[in-house]
């Protein structure tokens, strides 16, 4: 009986869940995403009303499809991206803090200390996915989803959460920042994700077989869908077999945690942390930029230590890297391709390498702020005399000076297809769309962080909206325009997603032939001008709110500022 309870979830669950369970975030959180949903299923079904009080059957089943795959589609996109945010900070927070080292000296046993932290975590997810089971199984209602669909989909998703935060919970162990085990996660996420377009654009590059037909179900997005993408191709059995691979390797990756947690905590509190050198070669491109004039330390100190420091560890370095050869290979075959094998490619490339770049900075964003939040070094520079004002523009800068990286390969692929079409305008808009994604991300990040204390949930809420945005928006509008409004400006309010965005202006460069006088272009400054707008506004914000959130008392005096913390000590 005591070696059963050894096993058990012990004291750490019960600490850990009672102060989860106490915080109105998560039940708001998950109210939030049942009214997101219900308001989905409202507007799509009022949407194909407009041909009588009493639609045919027929567009009813057309209906529930459609909501099928926006509802499936986003949930998934979400569960995918946000889920590994509730379990990454979970070990390497309380390493950092020191609270992990005092549980190791404990009467408390590993699997005590590791099965409790997990289940306090996915708890909440899975209450997440439960509360939107209502909803989706009113779309029934509507004749066009079938239960078996609905129910593997739904298997499919817990299956991504379940391995989903698993994994971020392992690579925590190891990892010594929540963002670096975030961008771990997402880097192998993005590697599955790509698999199987990868080798059938390899299979006909070098001219060798497809990919067996079990490997395109490692994709959980194909595997959810398949039911309407790829009728009869699947039944209930393959997402019951996912769902079993999941849990079994989470069950592996749990007894690793379990066997490896105590001599890793040990091994890391015992000496300092450096950056390993040798190990795998790493972009740093602060190198090639170090000769370009940076801003003065007289003029922003804050901006300077931003600009100059040695920030990126070996995890950052290697997921970036990563990112980089895979952009630069997607840039060099385009580039090589001719006009009719390139025929398409260009603008999936751009959409891929844009989308990516801004889930990344979106995780990099918050952290510039809030892992200082949790360091306690943000009280140390709220302690200066230098003003809210150049903290706050030293911050976003110091997140912002990575992003003319991230455009300047989607520019070289849509100005080599630009110099063939004799469309050159496209390159520019192109380039201020993405520039003015991620200044809007750039400010999201920052308010996030200035207002959420914690860590965790302000990357989780983040990478929420960035889904949202991405996913669910250009799905929505896309299925309802040509039934609302017409199907170019459809493609008009799509431009608002960074992966439909970029794709979009691309296609649109090589295939500007049509007709139609419709002028995308036109949709993708109006875009530009109202990414750029909120997040002059989300800045306006954070700036009028940072003293408050931080907790940095102001006199009339200007530049007299001093933390609560300050003033406490010298009391």
């Amino acid at each position: 009986m005591g070696f059963v309870m050894r096993i058990g979830l012990g004291p750490v669950f019960i600490y850990e869940w009672l102060t989860t369970s106490r915080r109105w975030q998560m039940y708001a959180l998950r109210g939030l995403f049942v009214a997101i949903l219900l308001g989905a299923l409202a507007v799509v079904w009022l949407s194909e009303l407009d041909d009588g009080p009493q639609p045919s059957r027929k567009r009813l089943a057309q209906v529930g499809e459609h909501f099928f795959y926006a509802i499936i589609g986003t949930q998934l996109a979400l569960v995918l991206l946000a889920a590994p945010a509730a379990t990454a900070g979970s070990i390497c927070l309380d390493k950092a803090r020191g609270v992990l080292a005092h549980l190791l000296i404990t009467d408390l046993s590993d699997a005590e200390i590791v099965l409790g932290k997990l289940a306090a975590r996915l708890l909440p997810v899975f209450g997440l996915l439960v509360a939107a089971m209502p909803v989706l199984f009113m779309g029934i209602l509507l004749g066009g989803i079938e239960p078996m669909a609905l129910l593997g989909a739904f298997l499919v998703t817990l299956g991504v959460a379940v391995f989903g935060c698993m994994l971020a919970f392992t690579l925590s162990v190891w990892g010594t920042k929540t963002h670096e085990v975030l961008l771990a996660t997402y880097g192998i996420w993005i590697l599955i994700l790509l698999a199987n377009p990868v080798w059938y654009f390899l299979a006909w590059l070098w001219q060798f077989g497809p990919p067996p037909d079990w490997f395109k179900m490692i994709n959980p997005f194909w595997l959810a869908l398949a039911p309407y993408s790829v009728p009869n191709s699947t039944d209930l059995m393959e997402p019951a077999v996912y769902l079993g691979i999941s849990v079994a390797l989470s069950v592996v990756l749990a007894a690793l945690v379990i066997c490896r947690i105590r001599a890793v905590t040990i091994r890391q509190s015992s000496r300092p942390q450096q950056l390993r050198k040798g190990i795998f070669f790493t972009f740093d491109l602060r190198k090639l930029t170090a000769w370009l004039p940076g801003p003065s330390l007289d003029g922003n100190p804050v901006l300077w230590r931003e600009w100059r420091r040695k920030r990126p560890s070996l995890w950052a370095r290697v997921i970036w890297s990563i990112y980089s050869v895979l952009a630069i290979v997607c840039c060099v075959v385009v580039i090589n391709l001719d006009a009719n094998q390139a025929r398409g490619f260009g603008a999936f490339a751009t959409a891929l390498m844009v989308s990516v770049g801004m889930l990344l900075l979106s995780v990099s964003a918050v952290t510039v702020l809030a892992e200082e939040r949790i360091r306690g070094s943000l009280d140390v520079l709220l302690a200066t005399p230098i003003s809210t004002a150049k903290i706050v523009w030293g911050k976003w800068w110091g997140t912002y000076r990575r992003v003319p990286w991230l455009v300047v390969l989607p520019a070289i692929i849509a100005f080599k297809i630009a110099f063939l079409k004799g469309e050159l305008s496209g390159v520019i808009v192109l380039v201020a769309l993405v520039l003015a994604y991620a200044t809007a991300i750039t400010s999201l990040g920052l308010a996030l962080a200035t207002w959420i204390s914690r860590f965790g949930r302000a990357i989780g809420i983040c990478v929420g909206i960035y889904v949202m945005v991405a996913v669910a928006w250009p799905i929505s509008v896309m299925i309802l325009g040509p039934r609302s409004y017409g199907h170019r400006w459809a493609e008009g309010l799509a431009l608002a997603s960074p992966f439909f965005g970029p794709g979009q202006i691309t296609a649109e460069i090589e295939y500007r032939y049509r007709p139609d006088d419709f002028d995308l272009f036109a949709w993708g400054w109006g875009w530009i001008g109202f990414y750029v707008l909120a997040a002059i506004c989300l800045y306006l914000a954070t700036l009028g709110s940072f003293n408050k959130s931080m907790g940095r008392i102001t006199k009339n005096r200007p530049g007299r500022e001093r933390t609560r913390s300050t003033l406490a000590t010298a009391s």
